[in-house]
């Protein structure tokens, strides 16, 4: 297998395993089939997440750029009617290695991030206003996948002090960090959650400049989002590091 800088090692004394799904913790088994959808507004956060999800939960990001070229005019967009945007970026993961993504709805359990009885879906994602340094220097955070921690593991969470947008395209020349006429700095929410699935599946950042998990920013908040937008030959190494080639799921 192509080697990677994009992975984690279970931290558990036993550096043959690692964080990923799938029944299997060897590096290279299927992950098979990740459930995921979106946490009902007012789910409680917990210690587990600590400064990413204090309070409860948004079911909102209130400061979303429609139309960023031409005004610096903000709307609230549910995340659920992003379903499309997020699932396009699962798919672009489950393309190139053998961990597959299906979305099962709202989770309205109202079930605390990390409670034991939080199973389903397994991938949750939510908003919440981050709090301490990363409050407007952080657009999203993404856990790794078991075993890390609780059922906390493999969350997804964005922050609801920042501005995002939709980039139309991968290569944009058009597009802008900012609005026209100022306001926040827009993370392009397809980049970014291209970036948080992969903590979630579990590669780490990478120290490779041109990978969509490079972690020589501070926060995907502060990366162009124009020209990192498609998984690089670093990206994949380390996903199919971790669960191997894409293959067919078994008909049943």
């Amino acid at each position: 297998m192509t080697s990677a800088s994009a992975y984690e090692v279970v931290q558990q004394g036993r550096p043959a395993e690692y964080l990923k799904w799938g029944p299997s913790k060897i590096a290279g088994t299927p992950g098979g089939v990740v459930t995921w959808g979106f946490l009902a507004e007012g789910t409680p956060g917990s210690t587990y997440c600590s400064i990413y999800c204090r309070g409860q939960s948004s079911a909102l990001l209130p400061n979303f750029y429609a139309d960023p070229r031409n005004s610096n005019l903000t709307t609230a967009k549910a995340l659920v009617t992003l379903r499309d945007t997020f699932q396009a970026a699962f798919q672009a993961w489950s393309a190139v290695a053998d961990v597959h993504f299906e979305y099962v709805g709202v989770d309205d359990s109202h079930k605390a991030i990390n409670d034991p009885t939080a199973t389903a879906p397994m991938i949750r994602i939510g908003a919440y206003a981050f709090d301490g340094l990363v409050a407007y220097l952080s657009a999203g955070v993404g856990f790794a996948p078991p075993p890390n921690g609780g059922t906390g593991a493999g969350d997804i969470f964005f922050n609801t002090n920042v501005g995002y947008q939709l980039i139309s395209n991968a290569e944009d020349p058009a597009a802008h960090d900012f609005p026209s006429g100022g306001g926040l700095y827009m993370t392009d929410l397809y980049y970014l959650a291209l970036h948080e699935i992969g903590h979630a599946i579990g590669l780490g950042n990478s120290s490779e400049t041109r990978a969509l998990m490079w972690g020589g920013q501070a926060s995907a908040t502060l990366t162009q989002a124009t020209t990192r937008r498609a998984l690089s030959d670093d990206d994949i190494a380390g996903a199919r590091f971790l669960y191997g080639v894409t293959g067919r799921l078994p008909i049943p």
